[in-house]
């Protein structure tokens, strides 16, 4: 009796682990973009902003409920004006590691000139994405790297002038090897700090990608050897 009790437990455990398993890959994330590092990040019950930032870069800083802000540069007021976000969030500003409303966070503090900018790995619907912020300096431990696992998608500023340049961002993409590639801090109307073309960036990965104004991506789509660059068009 106590044996088919235990078997039926372990039956019954497993079904519900493969339930759940099977639920986040048919789950739908959508990720849009404000503009410099800035995105929307929805799943199923969290919506995630990164980076707001502040009128003085000629853009109309984002507004809306979220649940979760992640911060890469906290006393950097250009990237971190959350007047305009509301609701009852958590702020995700320094490093460390965080668990929260159904998305798990490691922020990794990179040191960029005089001062530091915390990168994030964020993981919800099984689904991992590495947001480089706003870096300079593509200069991440190789054991950090690793210990981070496999990247579904890369949110990568390529603008040259105060974060990567082309040929940097370009490199930093074939060392982590993510499914999707979403280009970030590039110029884009009305932005009035410096920043480059997008087309430079574009060009060093082969000139090959997809623009759309929101990407809608599944865990089970995130399959495959090669890695897609998915240009969002940023939200008015």
């Amino acid at each position: 009796m106590v044996t088919t009790l235990l078997l039926f437990m372990r039956f019954f455990y497993k079904t519900i682990i493969a339930s759940v398993h099977n639920l986040s890959y048919n789950l739908t994330m959508h990720i849009q973009y404000f503009g410099l590092s800035s995105f929307k990040i929805t799943s199923k019950d969290t919506t995630i902003i990164t980076d707001p930032f502040d009128k003085k870069s000629g853009l109309t800083p984002p507004r809306g409920g979220a649940d979760i802000v992640v911060l890469a540069e906290k006393t950097n007021p250009l990237y971190s004006q959350t007047s305009g976000i509301t609701g009852d969030y958590f702020g995700a500003t320094d490093a460390g590691e965080y668990d929260t409303k159904g998305v798990s966070i490691a922020g990794i503090p990179l040191k960029q000139g005089e001062s530091w900018i915390t990168v994030y790995l964020l993981e919800s619907e099984d689904i991992k994405i590495l947001n480089l912020g706003h870096i300079k300096d593509f200069n991440i431990k190789e054991e950090d790297l690793e210990s981070l696992g496999d990247i579904d998608i890369l949110i990568l500023p390529v603008g040259d002038n105060t974060v990567l340049d082309p040929d940097k961002a370009a490199k930093a993409v074939n060392l982590i090897d993510p499914r999707i590639v979403i280009p970030s801090h590039y110029k884009i109307p009305g932005l009035s700090i410096p920043a480059g073309p997008l087309d430079n960036f574009l060009k060093e990965m082969g000139d090959k990608y997809e623009t759309t104004e929101k990407l809608l991506v599944k865990k089970k789509d995130l399959s495959g050897d090669e890695t897609k660059v998915v240009v969002l068009e940023p939200l008015r």
